[in-house]
């Protein structure tokens, strides 16, 4: 009997350890890419650019977290002296038998108080 239950909590862990090694790297990805629009958000509320050259920026930036992010899933907004990027967007984990897509949504507002 105590066999059985060391086999299982060993096959517990194993399945645990899988989860974690597919589904980390997506959220991983998830918290530098939040950290990086709060940089950008910060960055061109300062240095202001068209909406589109930012959304092209962050989506590009982006990608060398290797987060699978178009420009149309970047959305920026300005509200007075305000700037707020938007991103969402999601990542597909493939489990054996059970596939699945996380989804994650990331804002980040600046306020210029020089304006």
């Amino acid at each position: 009997m105590k066999e059985l239950k060391s086999i299982f909590w060993v096959l517990v862990l194993i399945g645990g350890g899988f989860m974690l090694y597919k589904t980390l790297p997506a959220y991983w990805g998830n918290f530098k890419v939040d950290r990086m629009i709060n940089d950008e958000a910060i960055y061109y509320t300062n240095f202001p650019k068209a909406d589109d050259v930012i959304a092209a920026a962050v989506s590009e930036k982006a990608q060398e977290f290797d987060v699978p992010l178009d420009p149309n899933q970047v959305t920026v907004a300005h509200s007075g002296s305000d700037l707020t990027i938007s991103v969402a967007y999601s990542e597909h984990i493939d489990f054996p038998g059970h596939p699945f897509d996380l989804n994650f949504k990331n804002s980040a507002t600046n306020h210029n108080v020089m304006k």
